[in-house]
């Protein structure tokens, strides 16, 4: 038998061509599997959250914190090494939380709020603002709040040695009104400077 027929040792050396592909498939499958359940999990945290962070008796920042507290918990449980930031922007309701800008009578149809033209102040702040929310507000009796939590976490241990990222950052929202226990806070038409 000559060398060139000598089949003994193909398996070996096909393999090596098909394994550098094959365990690229199955640790890409694991990590993105990862990353989906890490996702699933922030975002019903945060739902949680914040349903029970627009109850009336949910107002104080002690409460807060601790809500935020459970969300971080709950997601370190995967992702040990995880960093969240919550953010938090009160709307007068859920339009203004889509919306572009505060409502405003356009009559020169420029998409500014021209002198002369009306706009309805959602935030009382006394100027037209292209985004009519509150930063870092719980809002009032009534308002909506969008509540925001951006994860950023590591890749899976063997993540490391797939070329394509590092580590990986995920992004939950969640608007949700708060409970009428009072009077909302009503807006006031103004015009434009």
């Amino acid at each position: 038998m000559s060398f060139f027929d000598d089949r003994r040792g193909a398996a070996i050396v096909e393999f090596a061509f098909v394994a550098p592909v094959l365990l690229t498939l199955i640790f890409g499958g694991l990590d993105l599997g990862y990353g989906a359940y890490v996702k699933a999990i922030l975002e019903g945290e945060m739902q949680k959250a914040s349903r029970d962070r627009t109850l009336e008796s949910a107002e104080s920042d002690a409460t807060r914190k601790y809500l935020e507290d459970r969300v971080l918990i709950a997601v370190r449980r995967l992702a040990p090494e995880a960093k969240v930031e919550f953010t938090r922007k009160a709307y007068r309701d859920y339009t203004n939380v889509v919306s572009i800008h505060e409502e405003f009578n356009d009559a020169s149809e420029n998409g500014k709020c021209d002198p002369g033209e009306f706009y309805l102040d959602a935030n009382n702040n006394g100027i037209w603002d292209i985004n009519g929310g509150i930063l870092g507000s719980d809002g009032s009796a009534k308002d909506v709040v969008l509540y925001t939590a951006t994860l950023n976490y590591d890749q899976l241990p063997f993540g490391s040695i797939l070329p394509w990222r590092r580590g990986a950052k995920i992004t939950a929202r969640t608007a949700l009104r708060n409970q009428p226990f009072d009077k909302q806070a009503s807006s006031i038409e103004r015009s434009c400077r």
